[in-house]
């Protein structure tokens, strides 16, 4: 049975008091509305982005390509098993970390670390930076600030998703009842 009982008489318009007339959609071609939109919603919520399967074993990663939120991520099944996250960005110059032929193309693997194509710093599976070229011309280089920048991953039934705001509330709590409702679902 619906959760909402339709109207005895007339319209869910008319029992409303909704008129039928057009609305405005400068909303929702806006650009400067859109990066409104970004900023206050897509980078704050829980933004599946892919599945557990997709990480079969250790080193197992794959890329999204977050183009609502302006970022890219690295998702990896660390050593524990536990899906990780991270910004795809090296810390040395900000250039992309992973990708394939394209940067904008997203793309997957298995690896032991991750390893920047331009000066070869290397990350392990947990984001700590292991490894850079000529470390001694660093002066005062304290490789335990250079990780790499974890996002917020949290997994719900197989499901992976990821929140770029650090303080937001965990998974399970924002998904509330929805989420205990179908949590056994098959």
């Amino acid at each position: 049975m619906a959760k909402f009982a339709k109207p005895a008489d007339g319209s869910w318009t008319e029992h409303f008091g909704l008129d039928t007339a057009p609305v405005s959609y400068a909303d929702s071609i806006d650009p400067a509305h859109y990066e409104l939109e970004r900023e206050a919603i897509f980078k704050k919520t829980w933004l599946n982005v892919g599945r557990m399967e997709q990480l079969p074993r250790t080193g197992a990663y794959f890329t999204r390509e977050l183009d609502v939120a302006g970022t890219s991520v690295i998702v990896v099944r660390d050593a524990s098993g536990t899906a990780r996250a991270f910004h795809n960005i090296c810390r040395h110059r900000g250039n992309k970390l992973v990708w394939q032929d394209y940067p904008r193309e997203e793309t997957s693997g298995v690896c032991r670390q991750f390893t920047c194509k331009y000066h070869g710093w290397r990350y392990d599976l947990e984001g700590a930076l292991t490894f850079v070229q000529q470390q001694k011309e660093f002066f005062d280089l304290d490789m335990s600030e250079f990780g790499l920048a974890p996002v917020r991953c949290e997994v719900w039934a197989g499901f992976i998703f990821v929140n770029l705001d650090d303080d937001a509330q965990p998974l399970v709590d924002y998904m509330g009842q929805m989420g205990a409702d179908i949590a056994d679902y098959p």
